[in-house]
């Protein structure tokens, strides 16, 4: 995918009302990827755990203790789990220090997850330490067929600029969206994310990593699971649409939209819970596809093309309208029309009683790339119209958080 230039982008805002293909935080990723995902590198043995947790702090000055990502041996050798083929012709896919844990490792996301936001009651510096070395401490080893176990702990905004205002910025959590559910559970201090190739591993993961923070509150909690993958690493979304067509996958995308600083692999980390409405499950197949932008079938975008081209922001019928519609959630999510590169996401579904449920994941370098986006969606999108946000903000992953060993 290409990032978004500033002179390719006011071009593109312009044309926006007529119609931009957008692929920013998607309710569902409805939009290609301009450059295909490569061979993913080889996978370490999918018996390894990882964890990446924990921040420290001592005397006024940020200092991490050690490596705190940890990798261990569960039961007996694992039997690799398939990993889809990608895309020969791409760029070259994230290597070495680009693959962070729980963030862009694995390359294709666990099938379960489970996350917690949670609240302390001793935030104490010396605190932080002791929680970030217990948590890694915790991990024990996990049955062969869980896979590849991620546990990744992120900080709440507010702490992150406390601790270390030279690279969170002047950032803060998530403002008031339109499509937020008037009850919105926001904030935490810790954000505690566990992947796996099982619900169980993912679970188990999860316990493990809060066992040792002690005396604590949980915000919100949700667990997610993703279908199976496709040859492409894309998967199908709880509203039956395709799902992570449009992602950064190179290194020279990765520093672009994911990677905050210029020497650091930091990241912010944007976790929404959202429930898609029945109303949109009770529309008819054409009117879902005009409300996303591509075929639910394929995923190929309306304006014509494979399901992983690019769409077409200026392809017309013959009457002079857009092939893709002004309100298609494809066109107002892309980047291009805010000047911003791409986002990560990593999403995951979940059963709901009252509709489909998803569980929005994304690591970005600016979190305003977000909000920005999230309210050109506001402004009109016929997704979003559908959909209501109950929990959710921003948190930062230092990179010392998602380092990964062997």
């Amino acid at each position: 995918m290409r990032s978004a230039a500033d002179g390719a982008a006011s071009g593109a805002n312009d044309a926006a009302d007529a119609g931009v293909d957008d692929r920013g935080p998607a309710i569902s990723d409805a939009s290609p990827d301009t450059a295909s995902s490569s061979a993913a590198p080889p996978r370490p043995t999918r018996r390894h755990l990882l964890t990446a947790t924990g921040a420290a702090l001592a005397g006024g000055t940020l200092g991490w203790a050690g490596a705190l990502a940890s990798s261990r041996r569960g039961g007996e050798e694992a039997q690799a789990a398939p990993t889809p083929d990608t895309d020969p012709e791409a760029g070259p896919a994230p290597t070495g220090a680009d693959l962070r844990a729980g963030i862009t490792w694995p390359v294709v996301p666990q099938r379960h997850t489970a996350v917690a936001v949670i609240t302390l009651e001793r935030r104490s510096a010396q605190h932080v330490i002791e929680l970030a070395r217990a948590a890694s401490a915790s991990a024990g080893a996990h049955p062969a067929d869980a896979g590849d176990v991620t546990v990744l702990t992120a900080l709440g905004i507010r702490h992150a600029r406390s601790l270390m205002p030279e690279r969170c910025g002047r950032a803060e959590g998530l403002p008031g969206f339109d499509s937020d559910a008037p009850a919105i559970v926001r904030g935490g201090d810790l954000l505690v994310t566990a992947a796996s190739e099982t619900a169980a591993g993912a679970s188990d993961a999860l316990a493990g990593a809060l066992k040792p923070l002690g005396a604590h509150r949980v915000l919100w909690a949700q667990k997610g699971y993703r279908d199976a993958p496709t040859p492409a690493g894309t998967t199908r979304s709880g509203i039956g649409f395709i799902d992570g067509i449009v992602n950064p996958r190179t290194e020279v995308e990765l520093r672009a939209g994911v990677w905050a600083g210029e020497a650091k692999r930091d990241t912010f980390l944007v976790v929404r819970r959202m429930l898609v409405a029945r109303s949109f499950g009770s529309l008819g197949v054409p009117e879902q596809e005009a409300a996303v932008g591509r075929s639910r079938d394929t995923g190929a975008p309306l304006s014509g093309g494979g399901p992983l081209d690019d769409i077409d922001l200026f392809a017309k019928r013959d009457d002079g309208r857009t092939l893709i519609p002004a309100g298609a959630h494809a066109r107002r999510a892309h980047p291009a029309n805010i000047g911003r590169a791409l986002m990560l996401r990593r999403s995951y579904s979940f059963d709901a009683d009252d509709g489909s449920g998803l569980l929005f994941v994304a690591a970005l370098a600016d979190a305003e790339t977000f909000v920005l986006t999230q309210r050109r969606l506001d402004a009109h999108d016929d997704l979003l119209r559908h959909t209501t946000t109950t929990a959710g903000d921003c948190f930062f992953v230092p990179e010392e958080l998602s380092e990964r060993t062997m």
